[in-house]
């Protein structure tokens, strides 16, 4: 954390090299960072394999109950809160919605406890379920505050916001965990983290403005968001389906094994997320579409230059460095991990961005219920044969279908080639690259570790 604030003067000297784009990725970035850092820290911690594995069903059930309606309305703010003249407003009136939600999202979670043992956690009971609502109710309204920074422009604040908040996360979590107080603790710590910013977001509120709620903004807004929250959840839903088929298939500690390795490349699934969001408010004005889909195709090319090579290179080493990062039991965690970084080739395909900011909402929950059904017929089909690595490819496998869905539904319906946002023949060049190197991998390097 030291080392955190050292940096700050630092960033404050190239804030003019700063744009609401790079800076939301940097948030992005920095909170996977630390999940990957406490990941390690539990790894390398007394932490048993099986109370890793109730942290990480914590965090899933607490996803699995939040991320679509969260992601989905977000998405809806954006383009509508990005054109207001009182973004405040707008932001407060979407915090109350969200603050509802998290409400009633935790009141089921709890209510129906024994259906998510029996059916969806091979009988193991709900993680702390007092902590595991109290996270939901705080954490989920907390992420109104780097949108507040993206919407009102305020990069540098942001990347400060970003460092602190995530290194207070960081210590609050790891250090029960580096003194072996147990899980419990390192729970509360997570507790007390989204708690902090959650009292940020109210600092923001009540010193930028008078408050007011928009009931127009909020019909708006759920009339917007409907279709999105529908379209997250059949699309956004393929990490919690692998997770509930990996749960009701095996242990905890192989689902521990499971969500080390399922987390992709952060480069990838954060700086693409974080530029599809970033330009949604930009795609909402339709005078400026060419100019836009320039943009998207430079800074989707930006990232394609560094974001395959990564992946190449992470395929080869990953099973020489998974154990020596982790432990030893984390292995296998290299196999899935390989498969997940195969999924850079759909990240870098966002024909929902133009969808999205142009709110033609339809494709996406067209392609969102497509990809569902793909990804439960793959994995459970792929399990049989190849144990939890059949999961990840069908993940891959729905993923891809949806993106080449959606780029067909833009070019149907808005008469945009694929090269208009996406350089193709580099493009293509790079994924036939990924694969070659990733099946060379899988065929040669593996058997040796």
């Amino acid at each position: 954390m030291v080392k955190n604030i050292f940096l700050l003067p630092v960033i404050m000297k190239v804030n003019f090299q700063l744009n609401t784009i790079s800076a939301f990725q940097f948030n992005q970035l920095v909170r996977y960072a630390t999940l990957m850092l406490t990941g390690i820290v539990f790894a390398k911690s007394s932490l048993t394999q099986t109370e890793i594995g109730s942290y990480e069903t914590f965090t899933f059930l607490a996803g699995a109950v939040s991320f679509f309606w969260l992601n989905g309305l977000q998405k809806a703010m954006l383009p509508l809160a990005g054109k207001a003249k009182n973004s405040l407003s707008q932001i407060f009136s979407a915090f109350v919605v969200l603050q509802l939600f998290s409400f009633f999202a935790a009141g089921l979670l709890f209510l129906l406890q024994p259906l998510f043992s029996t059916w969806l956690l091979n009988g193991n009971r709900v993680p702390e379920i007092g902590l595991l609502m109290a996270f939901i109710v705080f954490s989920v309204p907390a992420n109104q505050v780097e949108y507040w920074y993206l919407i009102e422009k305020k990069n540098k604040a942001s990347l400060i916001y970003s460092i602190v908040s995530f290194a207070v996360q960081f210590v609050l979590v790891a250090l029960p965990a580096i003194l072996g107080w147990g899980i419990k603790p390192v729970l509360t710590g997570l507790i007390v983290s989204v708690i902090l910013r959650y009292l940020w977001l109210w600092i923001i509120f009540t010193t930028n403005g008078k408050l007011q709620y928009s009931k127009p903004f909020v019909k708006e807004y759920l009339k917007l968001g409907g279709p999105l929250v529908l379209a997250t959840l059949l699309s956004g839903s393929a990490q919690f389906v692998d997770g509930f088929i990996v749960t009701s298939h095996f242990d905890e500690q192989t689902f521990a094994v499971f969500r080390y390795g399922a987390r992709e490349l952060p480069l990838a699934l954060l700086l693409a997320n974080a530029l599809s969001n970033a330009m949604l408010p930009a795609f909402a004005d339709r005078n400026q579409l060419s100019a836009n889909l320039r943009q998207l195709k430079a800074s989707v090319s930006r990232l394609m230059h560094l974001l395959f090579p990564i992946s190449a290179m992470l395929i080869v080493i990953s099973y020489p460095v998974f154990p020596l990062i982790f432990n030893p039991d984390f292995a296998k965690s290299a196999t899935v991990f390989n498969i997940y970084l195969l999924l850079v080739i759909s990240r870098l395909l966002l024909p929902q961005t133009i969808l999205n900011g142009l709110k033609i909402t339809r494709p996406i929950m067209t392609a969102a219920l497509f990809e569902l059904v793909v990804n439960v017929s793959a994995s459970l089909l792929l399990v049989r044969y190849f144990g939890i690595a059949g999961v990840a490819f069908g993940t891959f496998i729905a993923y891809v279908f949806e993106k080449i869905y959606l780029a067909f539904s833009v070019h149907k319906k808005l008469n945009i080639s694929i090269s208009e946002y996406i350089p193709v023949k580099p493009f293509l060049l790079y994924s036939l690259a990924v694969g070659v190197i990733f099946v060379l991998t899988e065929l040669f390097l593996k058997p040796l570790f």
